[in-house]
C-alpha cells in the first residue's frame, strides 16, 4: 500500500500542468476555441494542453462526466446547471458566452411579434441547450406560450436558417453571428433574447449561454492550472477585441470560413464572448437556474458549491 501511494505521488505532479479542453465545433464557441488553439494562449501560460472538438452542443459536458476532458470552454449553461443540480462532480467556474440571439422570421412572413408563435413551428437549438431553455422561458413567462403550445424544431443555426428559407418552420431563434453570415437571406427580427430576458429578470444583464465548466477532481488537484486557464482565456478574449482581422484570419484557416463570413463573425466578438465570474455573474446564473426550473428545463436545487469563483479570483493577480 505504501509503495502504491508513493507511486501515485510521483505520477500526480507529472500531470499537474496538463489540461484537456473541449468545445462545440459548430456553435458560437467555435470562434473562441479556434483562437485559443491557434494563438497557443494556454501553452503560453506554461500548461500542456490537449484540445477536443465535439459536433454536439451537449457533448463537452458528457465528455467531462466521462472523465475524457477537464474543462469545457463554452459548455451549454442549461446542461451545466442541470448536471450541477444533479450533483455530478463538475462545477461552473466562468461565464464565457452571452445569449446574443434574435427571434426571426422571413421578411415576408405574416408573423409580426413573438406573441403570434403559439401553434407555430419554431426552430431552436436541441433540447438540453441553454438556447432551448431560454426560449422556453421567454415564451412561457412573457407570452404564456408553453412547450405544448408550439412545435419545437431542433437543429444547428445553418440548418434552421435553411428550414426558414424552405418554409418548413415559421420562426427561429438564431444567433446574431449566424444572421450576420446570411446577408442574402431576408430575415425580419421580431424580438431579441436580451430584451426579453430583461422583462423576466428585471435586470440589464443578458442571459448566459455558455460557461466554463471544470471537472472537480482536476480542479482540486490543479488549482493554479485552473487559474492559468482563466488567464489564457482572458488574454484570448482581449486579443479578439483588439485584432479583428487576426480573428478573421484564424477562422478562415481553422474553421474553413470564407473571408466575408470570417470578417462578420470577428466583428461580433465583443458582444458574444465574455470571461468573467464576478458576483453579478454568479447571481445571474442563479437567477437563470430558477427561471429554467420554472419551465421544467432543469430540476432540483443548485448548490452554491457548483459555482466556483476561486480560479477567476486567483487569475486577477496573474499577469
Amino acid at each position: 500500500m505504501l509503495a502504491t501511494a508513493f507511486a501515485l505521488a510521483l505520477i500526480g505532479p507529472a500531470h499537474a500542468d496538463k489540461v484537456r479542453i473541449g468545445y462545440w465545433s459548430s456553435g458560437v464557441s467555435l470562434g473562441f476555441g479556434a483562437v485559443m488553439e491557434a494563438g497557443k494562449f494556454v501553452e503560453k501560460e506554461g500548461l500542456e494542453v490537449e484540445y477536443s472538438r465535439f459536433p454536439d452542443v451537449n457533448a463537452p459536458t458528457k465528455a467531462m462526466a466521462a472523465g475524457a476532458i477537464d474543462f469545457g470552454i463554452g459548455a451549454s449553461a442549461g446542461g451545466a446547471l442541470s448536471v450541477a443540480a444533479d450533483g455530478l462532480p463538475m462545477s461552473i467556474m466562468l461565464a464565457t458566452q452571452v445569449a446574443d440571439l434574435d427571434f426571426v422570421v422571413l421578411e415576408n412572413s405574416p408573423i409580426k411579434s413573438i406573441s403570434e408563435l403559439k401553434g407555430k413551428k419554431v426552430g431552436n437549438s436541441p433540447p438540453g441547450s441553454a438556447t432551448s431553455a431560454i426560449t422556453l422561458s421567454i415564451l412561457a413567462n412573457n407570452y404564456g406560450i408553453t412547450a405544448s403550445d408550439f412545435t419545437a424544431v431542433p437543429g444547428n443555426d445553418p440548418r434552421l436558417a435553411q428550414f426558414l428559407v424552405q418554409k418548413d418552420i415559421d420562426a427561429a431563434a438564431l444567433r446574431t453571428v449566424t444572421i450576420a453570415l446570411l446577408p442574402d437571406v431576408k430575415l425580419r427580427r421580431i424580438g431579441s433574447f436580451r430584451e426579453e430576458w430583461k422583462k423576466i429578470t428585471k435586470q440589464d444583464a443578458p442571459p448566459i449561454l455558455g460557461v466554463g465548466m471544470v471537472r472537480n477532481e482536476w480542479l482540486a488537484a490543479n488549482p493554479d492550472a485552473a487559474a492559468k486557464v482563466v488567464v489564457a482565456m482572458r488574454k484570448a478574449y482581449e486579443f479578439g477585441k483588439a485584432d479583428k482581422p487576426a480573428v478573421a484570419k484564424i477562422l478562415m484557416e481553422s474553421a474553413n470560413m470564407n473571408a466575408e463570413d470570417a470578417k462578420a463573425y470577428a466583428g461580433l466578438w465583443d458582444g458574444i464572448y465574455t470571461v468573467s465570474m464576478e458576483p453579478s455573474d454568479v447571481a445571474s446564473l442563479k437567477t437563470e437556474f430558477e427561471v429554467f426550473k420554472s419551465v421544467g428545463a432543469v430540476k432540483g436545487t443548485l448548490p452554491d458549491s457548483a459555482l466556483v469563483t476561486g480560479p477567476y479570483e486567483k487569475s486577477k493577480s496573474m499577469k
